[in-house]
This record gives structure tokens, C-alpha cells and sequence, in this order.
């Protein structure tokens, strides 16, 4: 029984700590189960993130996965931390929080370029 526990907090240890390529795949995943959700959706941001124009979507996604996702997940729905999306806050809010923390969430070690950039698409999704 000891043995089955502890195989079982180990499991529970590391879903809790996964990695961020294990978040992506269940947003595929659940995306066909809903087929009107993913035909709308797809093509609605798409467009979105070609034509902002204030933010590089490529490289705020690839900044998100190395320094945000373990907390707010793949999702951005939130995992330990809260999720990101709908917030309605603005990207200076963001950025501010992305420099100086806020709540349990310590101040993140991003150059102002990289916060500002990740803000912006943050405050679009």
C-alpha cells in the first residue's frame, strides 16, 4: 500500500509539474470534440495575429512557453495560476505585472522588448 501511494504522489508530482509539451496536445485534443468551436476559431485568429501588427505572435508564444505556461498552462486557462485569457487588462497592466509581480506570482527576469511584446499578445487573447 506504502509503495502505491507513493507511486501515486509521484504521478500527481509530476502531471503538476509537467512540461509545456504536454499542455499543447489536450487543446487539440478537446478542439475536435466541439467541430463549430475549431471552424470559427482557427480562422478568426489567424487573421488576428498576421494583422496586429504591436506584437510578434511567434516569439510572445515562444517566450509564453519558456516562462509561463508551468503556471498559467498551455491553455492559458491557468493551471497553478490563474488563466490569461479574457482579462481585460490592458498591455501596460501586464507588462507591469509580467516586471513587478503580482500576488503569488514573482516579478519575471524579461527584457522590456520581450515583456512588452508578450504583453500585447497576452491583452489580445
Amino acid at each position: 500500500m506504502k509503495k502505491f501511494l507513493l507511486a501515486l504522489g509521484v504521478v500527481v508530482a509530476l502531471t503538476a509539474c509537467g512540461g509545456g509539451d504536454e499542455a499543447a496536445p489536450p487543446v487539440d485534443e478537446e478542439s475536435p470534440a466541439t467541430d463549430e468551436v475549431p471552424e470559427g476559431a482557427p480562422t478568426d485568429e489567424a487573421p488576428d495575429e498576421a494583422t496586429a501588427g504591436d506584437y510578434d505572435a511567434e516569439s510572445a508564444r515562444a517566450t509564453y512557453e519558456q516562462s509561463c505556461i508551468a503556471c498559467h498552462g498551455g491553455d492559458l486557462q491557468g493551471a497553478s495560476g490563474p488563466g490569461l485569457e479574457g482579462t481585460g487588462l490592458s498591455a501596460a497592466e501586464i507588462e507591469d505585472i509580467i516586471h513587478n509581480g503580482q500576488g503569488a506570482m514573482p516579478a519575471q527576469n524579461l527584457e522590456d522588448e520581450e515583456a512588452a511584446n508578450l504583453a500585447a499578445w497576452l491583452e489580445a487573447q
